[in-house]
């Protein structure tokens, strides 16, 4: 009876491996509760149970809460970025020109995941490189301007130039001709200010930039596809990407593998 009384007390019960003393843990992947460090060891070794939270474990309906949901959101951009990683360490570096090795391997060095794909396209239109004389990057950028179809393309940046200093032309009435004029009317009026820059990523999403930041420290532990594609948005559209921004996962930095 008194065994009962304080069972009720206890929110997680009895300990379910030696039954004597109140639980006072919960195993993330079995649920088994137990009180002590040896009865955790125990139920690990007689349930063969490593004690890690099941990612893709059944959970019912009427469990199924907001926490659990971010959870299979962040799980999913796991899956995404790990395929990335995948192919990025089995891409087939003897197809790679010399130029293009050196640019990666260089890229990799700043913690930067560039991908790069010969013969295509978007390779062929890659003008990045490495300069060994300075020990700098210059890189390719795209930039394009959400809601209209103007786009600009800057050649040979180097990596220690600021974002804002690159686009700042890019707000002013002078660079454009007048056709174009006419198009990017809201951002000129807007100003370098009144934008967000976002930089797409090989998964359908964007990483949110901060204009302030070099393209060097733009582009840590980011995955890009042969060069920067940014794309130049109204701040008061900013919500309608708020979906398609990119969660950022910092294990390529704690997970170094040696390239080839």
């Amino acid at each position: 009876m008194l065994k009962e009384i304080m069972e009720s007390k206890n929110r997680l019960g009895y300990c379910e491996v030696c039954n004597s003393d109140a639980a006072k843990y919960c195993c993330p992947r079995c649920e088994v509760k137990t009180c002590s460090l040896s009865c955790v060891n125990i139920h690990k070794k007689e349930l063969d149970c490593d004690g890690k939270k099941y990612k893709t474990g059944f959970k019912k309906l009427e469990k199924f809460n907001d926490f659990e949901m971010s959870q299979d959101y962040r799980l999913m951009n796991e899956f995404i970025e790990a395929v990335g990683e995948f192919k990025m360490k089995t891409q087939r570096i003897s197809n790679l020109s010399a130029a293009f090795r050196r640019l990666r391997y260089q890229a990799y060095q700043r913690n930067i995941r560039l991908q790069i794909l010969p013969k295509s396209t978007l390779n062929k239109n890659n003008t990045s490189f490495f300069n060994p004389k300075v020990n700098k990057i210059f890189w390719r950028i795209d930039w394009t301007f959400h809601g209209t179809d103007v786009k600009y393309t800057n050649h040979k940046v180097p990596e220690y130039q600021k974002l804002n200093s690159i686009a700042r032309n890019y707000f002013t009435t002078e660079f454009h001709d007048d056709e174009v004029k006419e198009k990017m009317k809201f951002y000129v009026s807007a100003g370098i200010r009144g934008v967000i820059f976002l930089m797409k990523t090989p998964y359908g999403k964007y990483y949110e930039l901060d204009s302030e930041d070099t393209i060097s420290y733009s582009l840590r532990y980011k995955t890009i596809l042969e060069y920067p594609e940014i794309l130049v948005v109204l701040s008061i559209h900013k919500d309608a990407f708020s979906d398609l921004l990119y969660v950022e996962n910092s294990t390529f930095n704690n997970n170094k593998s040696t390239m080839m």
